[in-house]
């Protein structure tokens, strides 16, 4: 009997999924889901065979010999794994993955966002945060690039770029209790999961420390 073990790992977690027993096991991605606009990594191992080659639309190999699957056009994204017996005879099986839209991300400061909305923070409160991406209602959570520049925006329309992931304090201490500033244009470190993706931003009222 052949078994093959086929992980896909959008990002990290996974389920079970089982053909015939006469031909393999596999551990397929949680509900079988694959995102457009990740680089979702592909482990696999196969047992008693002489050899074995993976292949697709949207399958590549890496320079450390993994495997990615980069889903493009379609609703359906299909991997297919080549076996060579040890009596030269070749098994190909072919695996099928549900491709979703990845949404555009929002802006998290610390633990806590506001989509479509106002988030009202303290200045203690920011000055302490770490501002990060996410996505909401995922079947599983991503681990977002570091944060490397964003822009701010005060009520008076005037713009600032800051490098880093922080709030600057110096910039902080400026503003009044009750003003409301946006951040926004938020940029990503380069990642090879994650490909260019823009993050929606975030608009703020900022509060009095005492509230």
């Amino acid at each position: 009997m052949k078994h093959i073990l086929f992980l896909l790992f959008s990002l990290s977690i996974f389920a079970q999924d089982t053909i015939p027993a006469s031909k393999s096991v596999i551990a397929l991605d949680k509900m079988n889901v694959v995102y457009r606009g990740i680089t979702n990594p592909i482990s696999i191992a196969v047992n008693d065979a002489k050899s074995y080659k993976i292949y697709g639309n949207g399958v590549n190999k890496n320079q450390d010999g993994k495997y990615t699957l980069a889903p493009g056009i379609g609703l359906i994204a299909k991997v297919f794994v080549e076996i060579t017996n040890f009596d030269d005879s070749i098994i190909i099986e072919e695996h099928e993955f549900k491709i979703e839209n990845l949404h555009a991300p929002f802006v998290k400061i610390e633990d806590r966002s506001c989509i479509n909305c106002i988030l009202k923070i303290s200045k203690n409160d920011l000055s302490n945060a770490t501002i990060t991406a996410h996505i909401p209602n995922l079947k599983f959570e991503i681990k977002f690039p570091r944060v490397i520049s964003f822009d701010i925006e005060f009520s008076n329309k005037k713009t600032i770029t800051v490098n880093g992931n922080i709030f600057p304090k110096e910039i902080l201490n400026k503003l009044k209790n009750n003003s409301k500033v946006k951040i926004f244009n938020i940029k990503l470190e380069n990642d090879s999961v994650i490909r260019s993706i823009k993050v929606n931003g975030i608009e703020l009222l900022i509060l009095d420390d005492k509230k």
